[in-house]
């Protein structure tokens, strides 16, 4: 087999096991003490998954990030995967679209409606920035003004589009625009006929 064809038959979870988790490992970093071993390979296997989304330079940037926070007394034992996501996220926020408990709040009756009272952007933009969805007044109160600042701008750049004399800016927002209108309708739940 050469080179070539075993790049091609490489998984993602196979790419993030050679480009963080061997890395890592040869680096020094060991199962924790007090975790059995089925448990300690049940984590990698999910580490491997959850970065999984991450291009390689961005898997590069993650070990080197790591390297430094083994746990334990002897700081070589592996960082739990509280301590891994945070600096995941900073290298490369994982896309909404691949959390699956963040989907679902768009597959439920929430998506249509969202999409009927005209939040369905502003309510994607807040759960893509908190990862979690909005909870409070104060968050609800945040989506919708975001909802309708977003609207207002948009129906002034396809106005300033339609009579030809839109800008660079105003075209690129527009096009922004659409795209995360496209991301979250794609969640939305299929109608039933």
């Amino acid at each position: 087999m050469t080179d070539e064809q075993t790049m091609t038959a490489e998984t993602k979870r196979d790419r993030v096991r050679r480009l963080l988790i061997a890395p890592l490992t040869e680096w020094g970093f060991r199962k924790p003490g007090d975790v059995r071993e089925e448990k300690h390979a049940k984590f990698l296997t999910n580490l491997a998954d959850s970065m999984a989304y991450m291009t390689d330079a961005q898997l590069e940037q993650l070990r080197d990030f790591l390297k430094t926070r083994g746990e334990g007394k002897d700081r070589r034992g592996w960082p739990r995967m509280a301590t891994i996501v945070p600096f995941a996220e900073q290298v490369a926020p994982r896309p909404l679209e691949e959390h699956p408990t963040i989907c679902s709040w768009f597959g439920s009756a929430r998506g249509r409606q969202a999409l009927a009272e005209g939040t369905l952007v502003s309510e994607f933009l807040f759960l893509t920035k908190f990862k979690r969805p909005p909870l409070t007044d104060g968050d609800w109160m945040r989506v919708r003004g975001r909802a309708q600042e977003l609207d207002s701008e948009r129906r002034v750049k396809a106005d300033r589009r339609r009579r030809g004399v839109a800008s660079h800016d105003d075209l690129q927002f527009l096009a922004w625009m659409d795209e995360i209108e496209t991301r979250a309708m794609a969640l939305l739940p299929e109608e039933r006929t």
